[in-house]
């Protein structure tokens, strides 16, 4: 007999893209930074490409976790996004910052969601 298969969420969803992004934002900066870096031999920003580029790797590896429904990913995906809110709060005279707020504010809410914590946690 054939496993009914669950549907996701829409607030699973969300978020789940919001991490592939916001992860490939990180990676796409870093790594043409170190690419122009390379090319123009300035090396003197390298290391924070490195950093950009390092913090994608960790990121996608949470977004991916998430998408394959483990307990760690939802768990640092919740942290990236409180860390963007307290960062967007205390520099909040920025417009960017603010739109940063709402977009991480609103990706929380998704995680919290009851469909996305049902579908997350039943049991297998």
């Amino acid at each position: 007999m054939e496993e009914k298969k669950v549907s996701r969420p829409l607030t699973f969803q969300l978020a789940r893209w919001h991490g592939f992004i916001f992860s490939a934002v990180f990676l796409v900066y870093g790594g043409v930074k170190i690419i122009l870096g390379v090319l123009d031999r300035n090396y003197t920003d390298l290391g924070q490409s490195l950093l950009f580029t390092l913090l994608g790797l960790v990121l996608i590896s949470f977004a991916y976790a998430y998408n394959e429904q483990r307990k760690w990913g939802w768990y640092g995906l919740i942290a990236v996004n409180a860390l963007v809110v307290v960062f967007a709060i205390i520099g909040y005279s920025h417009i960017e910052n603010l739109v940063l707020l709402v977009i991480s504010g609103a990706v929380l809410y998704a995680l919290f969601s009851t469909q996305t914590k049902q579908y997350l946690f039943r049991e297998r």
